[in-house]
């Protein structure tokens, strides 16, 4: 949406909230007035023989007032209040078909929609190929049809770390891909697509096959992660896991998987 577009949908946004909310305003206030007023002669004596009660009682009044009208307003004007009182499967479209490019190739897939109410994000997967597995400490992205024992394993992970940044996070994960005594780091950089995030990327050793060819094999494994911005202490980690010769399928599936990557606050 253009940023007049926006602008016009925000302005006509207000007028009719400010009407709303000067309706409620109004509506309340009569009967406020009715409460301390319809009476004009008992009810006027006891306001005058109390009149620091009355204004307690319209000050109380007048307070809940405002803050039912500032949330309404809050409410309707920001997708944060809306999706406070929302499932996220009432946010999106819960199915829909995706076109995507493998090899020089287009086609369309079907996606379905995903989402994690506690950590707050969505995610669109390929239904026909992949499946999502909840965890306690992650999500993961599986293939419904596992590969035989001898290929590397393939999946999508994703996970949620709070009180740190994202640069404690990509140390950590260098650091873990060091110490591993099977894979290198190949990779690090930053990136806006399929997610706007840096990118950390391990790769398996070279060795000699038994055809005695040297360097990276069909099966050598590729770890890549996505380490988004950190959010008040809160950074996601999309980790995928495949191998060499996977990479121009599962791999660019799960690219165009995390393209539908959102956190909803």
């Amino acid at each position: 949406m253009s940023r007049d577009n926006l602008n016009k949908k925000i302005k006509l946004l207000l007028q009719q909230q400010t009407n709303d909310a000067t309706h409620l305003k109004e509506e309340t206030w009569n009967k406020i007035s009715d409460e301390l007023f319809q009476n004009s002669s008992a009810s006027g004596r006891r306001a005058r023989s109390n009149p620091e009660k009355k204004w307690r009682g319209l000050v109380i009044v007048g307070l809940s007032t405002a803050a039912v009208i500032m949330l309404l307003l809050f409410g309707a004007l920001t997708d944060h209040g809306q999706a406070m009182f929302q499932n996220l499967k009432e946010l999106f479209v819960e199915e829909k078909q995706e076109e995507i490019e493998l090899e020089g190739q287009k086609e369309k897939t079907n996606v379905q929609l995903e989402t994690n109410e506690e950590l707050r994000y969505i995610i669109y997967v390929d239904e026909e190929r992949y499946k999502m597995v909840e965890g306690e400490e992650s999500d993961r992205i599986e293939l419904i049809e596992p590969l035989e024992d001898r290929y590397p394993d393939v999946y999508m992970e994703i996970m949620r770390f709070d009180g740190t940044s994202t640069e404690e996070v990509v140390a950590s994960i260098k650091a873990e891909i060091e110490n591993d005594e099977e894979m290198e780091l190949q990779k690090e950089e930053r990136v806006t697509e399929p997610i706007e995030a840096e990118m950390v990327q391990g790769m398996g050793l070279e060795y000699t096959n038994d055809a005695g060819k040297t360097g990276h094999q069909w099966d050598t494994p590729i770890h890549r992660y996505y380490v988004t911005d950190e959010d008040e202490g809160q950074v996601f980690v999309i980790k995928q896991v495949y191998f060499l010769e996977a990479a121009e399928g599962h791999g660019a599936r799960f690219h165009y998987m995390l393209e539908s990557f959102k956190v909803v606050e």
